[in-house]
């Protein structure tokens, strides 16, 4: 009986008594993120699919720059946590303009030789950077027709009027 009775006074209270609210002050400002018009979104690929990530903004034309950063591939660190590319070596640069509220993007290869994954590479890092515009005019070699497409929630390159992924 004494043993219920200590076991149920050391469990009735462990020495600390209620406070009243206590004001904890000013949330934390600054830290590690940076505003987002001096960054570039660039995606690239994990085993899980497409994956974003932020780089410095140089100065100049951010589109332009964030398509020259994703043929430039992973840096050893996001390597390093697994991150790769679909995207072939170019034997020419990815052009990518943005003119009244359009991007377009001047691929050095045809569509139908790139890998799924590599397209929705391509056309999610040009919508990131491409301001407002939420289609992106791709224009393939040899061709003056553009293809437009947007980058869904998924991270696809999703025909425009289609629900479905480029496959």
């Amino acid at each position: 009986m004494a043993v219920v009775l200590i076991a149920a006074a050391t469990l009735a209270g462990c020495g600390i008594t209620d406070t009243d609210v206590n004001p904890a002050g000013q949330p934390v400002q600054g830290g590690l993120t940076a505003d987002s018009s001096q960054l570039l979104r660039v995606y690239f690929v994990t085993q899980e699919g497409i994956w974003a990530v932020s780089r410095p903004a140089p100065a100049g034309n951010r589109l332009q720059r964030a398509m020259d950063a994703l043929l430039q591939g992973p840096t050893a660190e996001e390597r390093a946590r697994g991150l790769g590319t679909q995207v072939p070596s170019a034997p020419r640069p990815v052009r990518a303009t943005t003119s009244g509220g359009r991007v377009e993007l001047r691929l050095p290869w045809q569509v139908r030789n790139l890998r799924p994954v590599a397209v929705s590479q391509l056309v999610c890092t040009a919508a990131a950077a491409g301001g407002d515009a939420p289609v992106i005019e791709v224009v393939e070699p040899g061709t003056s027709q553009p293809w437009p497409v947007r980058c869904d929630g998924n991270g696809s390159a999703v025909p425009v009027g289609d629900q479905g992924a480029f496959r």
